[in-house]
């Protein structure tokens, strides 16, 4: 399976995201940051390196450093008994905020040990560490440079005081068993589209960036995707708009220009479609949470 190379895209006065995803839509994909995830809706399964596990509501798990992950959410494993699509909310951050050979350093040893683990996947169980997580995750959003910092260094070190941590993967993913599947077709189209979502894009220029017939492209990458190449670009533009909905004052009709879509009524139609409420719905609810 095809893996993604994520590019996130933090504040410029941060290597440290808080960051809400209202559904899961991304295939396997990798990044540099280690990842924190909150399950805050759905359920599913959750996919990390060569494991997998149930996840739900109140789930915490933590993924290392380009470790390859993805989420399955029950609304398409068993679409006819689950109708609630999967949410979650995420801390994403840098390897360079850390020193080098932390193992070394007795200060930070323990979250050195912590983040190695990661490699594997981690998913952590005690009673109320969700709902202190969620509120740790609340704070760092109002603050800035060494004191966000320090906020994501108290967190890890919960974490470590975590007594029933389980490991996802039976391999620990590093850049030494890490396949370069940079050139790899649908790896390719994806960079694509993740870096002109926001242009008008059309299908002869994907070919061409990836080297393919058009027509050729297209069926390979819907047997590798199970779907079609616009349904993906689709899925990334309204994933741009609801983080702008959640986070921004723009007007519904600033969201579909900033999200790449030049005709409002289109974007409300496929929003619709995609996430089952129309986006003013959406901020709504979003806003409740």
């Amino acid at each position: 399976m095809p893996v993604l190379e994520r590019k996130i895209i933090h504040d410029k006065a941060t290597l440290c995201s808080h960051i809400l995803y209202p559904q899961f839509v991304l295939p396997r994909h990798k990044h540099k940051e280690y990842e924190l995830m909150l399950f805050t809706r759905g359920s599913g399964k959750q996919f990390v390196g060569e494991g997998v596990a149930d996840y739900k509501k109140g789930d915490i798990a933590l993924i290392g450093s380009n470790v390859p992950h993805f989420h399955l959410c029950d609304t398409k494993l068993n679409p006819s008994e689950c109708s609630e699509p999967s949410a979650g909310e995420v801390l994403q951050f840098l390897p360079s905020i850390f020193p080098l050979d932390m193992e070394r350093l007795p200060d930070y040893n323990h979250i050195g040990s912590l983040l190695q683990k990661s490699q594997y996947g981690l998913r952590f169980y005690e009673t109320g560490l969700y709902e202190e997580l969620r509120q740790m995750f609340r704070m760092i959003d109002g603050l800035e440079y060494t004191a966000r910092l320090i906020a994501v260094f108290e967190i890890l070190e919960r974490l470590f005081r975590c007594r029933e941590v389980k490991t996802l993967s039976e391999t620990a993913y590093n850049g030494s068993n890490i396949s370069d599947e940079a050139n790899e077709p649908v790896n390719k189209v994806y960079t694509y589209l993740f870096n002109h979502f926001k242009e008008e894009i059309e299908l002869k220029d994907i070919a061409e960036y990836v080297g393919r017939n058009p027509s050729a492209l297209c069926r390979y990458f819907k047997r590798r995707t199970d779907k079609s190449i616009f349904r993906c670009l689709a899925e990334i533009r309204v994933e741009h708009a609801c983080k702008l909905l959640s986070y921004s004052y723009l007007t519904v009709s600033q969201v579909a220009y900033e999200s790449g879509y030049n005709n409002v009524p289109y974007f409300i139609k496929q929003f619709e479609a995609l996430m089952q409420c129309s986006p003013g719905e959406y901020r709504v609810r979003i806003n409740k949470l």
